[in-house]
């Protein structure tokens, strides 16, 4: 590749960055549904023809910032310590809490991944998301606690997830944000249904020796 053709395709990458960016500064101050790819375009200072080489729709601007934001909710949580937890519980709460904390942090990522005017095809790609968030809470707890086999604990700790955002996503519809008593809820719920496959009491993680 010579160094223009390498040069062209690096100014490319920082327009289209620029252009998701854009995107995302205006969801942290308007609605979704009020933002056109000419606003974001505008937004970013690239000329809205400019703009149609690397997205041909809004939609697909949000596409590419919800992939950003899901890594970024992944980080985060990665980020979770959860040492003196007294059992299972304890460490779902907590991590369900960071959930909450992480979206009230982060408006765009509220509005495009748990929010009630999210486009269709932005919710279904974020539920494939939801196995790598499940995958976090289960690897959280199983650093304490010794799990029992699960015929199928992908799909189990999945669908601890969507509970957990059913609830996030109605005190969004209802107050703006996640609220409290929501956070909590979220977590009560979340307990509940892992209730049904493991046990209250689990047996510790016994530490390697030396």
């Amino acid at each position: 590749m010579s160094g223009l053709a390498r040069r062209t395709q690096e100014r490319g990458r920082t327009r289209r960055a620029a252009l998701v960016e854009a995107g995302r500064k205006l969801l942290r101050a308007h609605e979704i549904d009020e933002i056109s790819l000419t606003d974001i375009a505008d937004e970013a200072g690239i000329p809205k023809s400019s703009a149609y080489h690397f997205f041909s729709h809004v939609l697909e601007v949000f596409e590419a910032a919800a992939s950003d934001m899901e890594l970024e909710l992944q980080a985060y949580l990665e980020q979770l310590s959860t040492d003196g937890c007294n059992d299972w519980r304890q460490v779902a709460t907590i991590f369900i809490g960071r959930g909450a904390a992480f979206f009230n942090g982060n408006r765009d990522a509220m509005q495009l991944l748990i929010g009630p005017k999210s486009p269709s095809a932005i919710k279904l790609k974020d539920r494939q998301n939801d196995f790598a968030v499940a995958a976090l809470l289960k690897d959280q707890i199983s650093a304490h606690f010794q799990l029992p086999e699960l015929a199928d604990t992908p799909e189990i700790f999945f669908r601890g997830i969507e509970i957990a955002d059913l609830f996030f996503g109605l005190s969004v519809i209802r107050h703006g944000h996640i609220t409290g008593e929501f956070d909590g809820e979220a977590a009560r719920a979340t307990c509940a249904y892992l209730s049904l496959y493991l046990p209250v009491v689990l047996p510790r993680v016994v530490p390697p020796v030396g």
